[in-house]
């Protein structure tokens, strides 16, 4: 039986509540964010575009004698660089780190977790000191520790970025985890708390929630919606749909520092914190993380090159090995759902767009869209949900910088899941600025395909669209900002869909109930 996030976290939100800003001098820990970490490292990480993303195996040494579970395969989901055994020193006197104090300075952005499988998951924070810091993965059992994962030190790449990927977990297990400063015996200092829970087993078939938004400007700082949505502990996983920072926000972003800058202005404030180290990720982009609707075919590459590094450097995502400038990836939850996580921006070919769709346009790739057909026909999961970063739907007023504007393969795409009779798919998309649940068509062999338009939950719409009852059952318009709970069970193949605003609270007839 699958235990909820709630069932057991509900202490958690008094685990972080220690918090004290600076540490001591002794270990000369304040520093400007530059290379830090000394040669205990087992694999330093070299700059995200020259070397790979660190790999650990998890260690796995029991706190309990109740967990005799052994480690489950590695799955490293297209990340194959050499796995390393790091050296963990002398073990914690006491591993559980939630009465250490926090460092806030050291950790302006916080932690996160993301892109878990059943037995891995990357864990991500930006470090601003030059003294060695240590990882720490606790497997949990309610609010009581039940083994220790990991426990090693880390190398942060430039710019203090940390990301590694641990090995070996076990499937369907929440974790705790932080980054400590100090002797790893007894550390004196740590980075926020954050929480991730591994993906279900390949056989299991069980209910999920999670939740999703988009469009999440730096106007809307200090974010409450994301932080509402990061006091939840029902979650299994949040995800990002794009236009999580906007780089072209006052001037336009160019140079990496310029990137960097952007990111800095969201991704320190409270909600963003609060989000990001509350549950584990899966997250994409759209335009603004690059420039407004830019194109690829006339922008230059080293631009869209360097906001790409930006968005790694800044994300616990995993780089593909064969292709570091892939973003498209997949995730499965055991038989229950596999996400597929789309790139609908730096791929298309503008010159190609047509609303003819006897005209061939390039909004994907040829080798995305391949990918996607194949994978949502092939998986062996009762939900494919498909996080795509612009709307589908046909509807009155749209522009052309959705899928309607590359008319041939929208059409390839709705009329393969159409003509495969492929159930239980559900689109997730965002950049539109209003919310909503709609039948990508009013009426035609289209119309029983269903996409879901989360957020936004930091940016505004002027005006808004003309919608039609029959074709959108929810509609979240007059500005307000959201994020979007989902909730599957395989069981009944029903998903139930609200939205939910700064306070908390649901929208007013935002609820959606649908059986596949």
């Amino acid at each position: 039986m699958k235990l909820t996030r709630r069932d057991l976290l509900k202490a958690a939100s008094t685990a972080t509540a220690a918090t004290a800003v600076g540490c001591g001098p002794e270990l000369g820990l304040e520093g400007d964010g530059g290379d830090g970490g000394d040669n205990r490292d087992a694999q330093s990480m070299a700059s995200l575009d020259a070397g790979p993303d660190a790999e650990f195996d998890a260690q796995g040494s029991d706190a309990t004698d109740g967990d005799t579970a052994s480690d489950a395969a590695t799955d490293t989901r297209g990340d194959t660089h050499e796995d390393a055994s790091p050296d963990a020193g002398t073990p914690a006197i006491n591993p559980d780190f939630r009465t250490i104090p926090e460092r806030l300075t050291m950790f302006p952005y916080a932690v996160m977790a993301g892109d878990a499988t059943d037995t891995s998951v990357m864990f991500w924070t930006r470090y601003t000191g030059t003294a060695p810091i240590t990882l720490r993965v606790l497997e949990m059992s309610g609010t009581t520790l039940a083994a220790v994962r990991f426990d090693a030190v880390v190398t942060p790449a430039a710019g203090g970025f940390v990301r590694a990927i641990v090995n070996g977990l076990h499937a369907n297990r929440v974790h705790k985890y932080a980054f400590l400063v100090g002797p790893i015996e007894a550390p004196i200092g740590r980075s926020a708390i954050g929480t991730v829970q591994t993906a279900f087993a390949p056989d299991t078939l069980a209910a999920i929630t999670f939740a999703g938004t988009s469009c999440s400007h730096q106007n809307a700082a200090p974010h409450p919606v994301l932080a509402h949505a990061g006091t939840r502990t029902d979650l299994d996983f949040f995800i990002h749909l794009g236009d999580h920072i906007y780089a072209d926000a006052g001037a336009d972003a160019v140079t990496l520092t310029e990137y960097r800058a952007k990111y800095a202005t969201s991704w320190d404030t409270p909600g963003m914190r609060a989000l990001h180290a509350s549950t584990g990720t899966y997250l994409t982009w759209d335009d603004h993380e690059v420039l407004n609707n830019y194109d690829p075919e006339t922008l230059s590459p080293a631009r869209i090159d360097t906001a790409r590094q930006a968005f790694f450097e800044h994300r616990a995502t995993r780089r593909d090995s064969a292709n570091p400038s892939r973003i498209w990836r997949k995730f499965r939850w055991g038989l229950t759902a596999e996400i597929f996580i789309l790139d609908c921006r730096a791929e298309r070919r503008p010159s190609t767009a047509s609303t003819d769709p006897s005209r061939a346009s390039t909004y994907i790739s040829r080798t995305q869209m391949d990918w996607l057909k194949s994978g949502i026909r092939d998986s062996p999961c009762v939900f494919k949900f498909i996080m795509n970063s612009v709307p589908i739907v046909n509807r009155l007023g749209g522009d052309s910088d959705n899928w309607n504007g590359y008319a041939s393969q929208r059409r390839e795409i709705l009329d393969h899941i159409v003509s495969n009779r492929l159930n239980g798919v559900l689109w997730l998309s965002g950049d539109v600025h209003f919310g909503g649940v709609c039948k990508v068509e009013a009426a035609g062999v289209w119309s029983n395909v269903w996409e879901v338009l989360m957020g936004p939950s930091g940016s505004v719409r002027v005006g808004n669209p003309i919608l039609t009852a029959s074709q959108w059952p929810v509609r979240v318009l007059d500005n307000i900002q959201t994020y979007t709970v989902v909730r599957a069970n395989p069981m009944t193949r029903t998903v139930e869909v609200e939205f939910i605003n700064g306070s908390g609270a649901r929208v007013p007839n935002s609820l959606w109930t649908h059986t596949f």
